[in-house]
């Protein structure tokens, strides 16, 4: 969002404190609380990750400006106090993430409150439409070169929260089938992912063995190993969204997986070393390369003697080196069309 500055110069004059910015990559957030020019008690920036939330106080401090800045699992759980809402969307961003924070973005709005989209697109049909149907009117600016804005006031005062949420059925091998909830922005959205099958397919897990589901993101993986290592067995899971993290407890406790614990960190912390016989590992495949280091080099220590690691990927030649330089050395399988690494202590 490059024109980030330019975009938000054409309705500044329509912002009214307290403003919460919902979301948005670090720097175009920074950029506006530079912009709304206001005392730090007076914005707030709100993610669901806990890296990005990092990100976003690094970036302020960068140029000196000041905003208070939360992690939540969801927008709706601050309070309804704010005269604005600016969500800098990114293009990236899917369309139901989209929809649910210009939903929940209304329900955290005070009486008469203003919402805010900036889109990058130079012509954009989606905000217009997704305004509409939540606040009943959208004022847009013109198309142009630095995108668009959208523009919603909060005319009414309903209390109905409709969650943004696809569930879907997963097994492995003839083991029964489980039920998951996953909602936008988090990792397995609207169906199991290939590649976690894959591992999982591919995994030897034991009863009574301690797992570690590393990003566990809505926990499926995490439920589906703990339903073969049986009750007697042990199931981590960490992601550093709090959002995952509320959907791994919901889903873990919905298929019956009991003896579990939650960590919300960015760098692995609060794990104890030599704690797990499996850690399964699915790192984004679009993420930067330090997150599947992370992935793979914080993991050697968790392992207990004999311990396995599984990381599933599309792009081995990436992976492998850093699986020698970690472990020393591992066996790669191929199934449907990914490539799951393993290695051990």
């Amino acid at each position: 969002m490059k024109h980030i500055n330019e975009l938000f110069a054409t309705v500044a004059h329509r912002v009214k404190p307290p403003v919460l910015i919902a979301l948005g990559p670090p720097w175009p957030v920074a950029n506006l609380v530079k912009a709304l020019g206001l005392p730090e008690t007076e914005v707030t920036c709100a993610q669901f990750d806990l890296h990005q939330t990092d990100r976003v106080r690094e970036t302020l401090a960068e140029i000196d400006a000041k905003a208070e800045v939360v992690a939540v699992p969801d927008l709706w759980d601050l309070p309804p106090k704010f005269n604005t809402v600016i969500f800098p969307a990114s293009a990236h961003a899917d369309r139901e993430l989209k929809l649910d924070v210009v939903e929940q973005g209304y329900h955290v709005l005070a009486p008469d409150g203003l919402f805010l989209t900036l889109s990058e697109y130079e012509k954009d049909s989606q905000f217009a439409k997704l305004q509409k149907k939540i606040f009943g009117k959208c004022g847009e600016t013109p198309s142009s070169e630095n995108g668009m804005a959208f523009f919603s006031t909060k005319t009414d005062a309903s209390d109905a929260r409709r969650r943004h949420e696809v569930t879907y059925h997963a097994k492995i091998g003839e083991r029964e089938p489980m039920e998951f909830v996953s909602r936008p922005g988090t990792f397995s959205y609207g169906r199991f992912d290939s590649g976690s099958r894959a591992m999982l397919e591919v995994a030897e897990i034991k009863e009574r063995d301690g797992i570690l589901d590393l990003g566990c993101g809505n926990g499926a993986v995490g439920c589906l190993a703990g339903a073969m290592t049986g009750p007697k067995g042990r199931v981590t899971f960490i992601d550093s969204s709090l959002r995952a993290i509320a959907l791994a407890e919901l889903n873990a406790k919905a298929n019956n997986i009991t003896n579990t614990r939650f960590v919300t960190a960015t760098r692995l912390q609060g794990l104890e070393e030599r704690a797990f016989d499996v850690i399964l590992a699915n790192p984004p495949y679009y993420a930067k390369s330090e997150i599947t280091r992370l992935f793979i080099e914080g993991a050697r220590d968790l392992l207990r003697p004999h311990g396995r690691y599984y990381i599933v990927t599309k792009m081995p030649t990436a992976v492998v080196p850093l699986i020698f330089d970690t472990f020393g050395d591992c066996s790669v399988i191929e199934n449907r069309g990914y490539s799951v690494v393993i290695s051990g202590m």
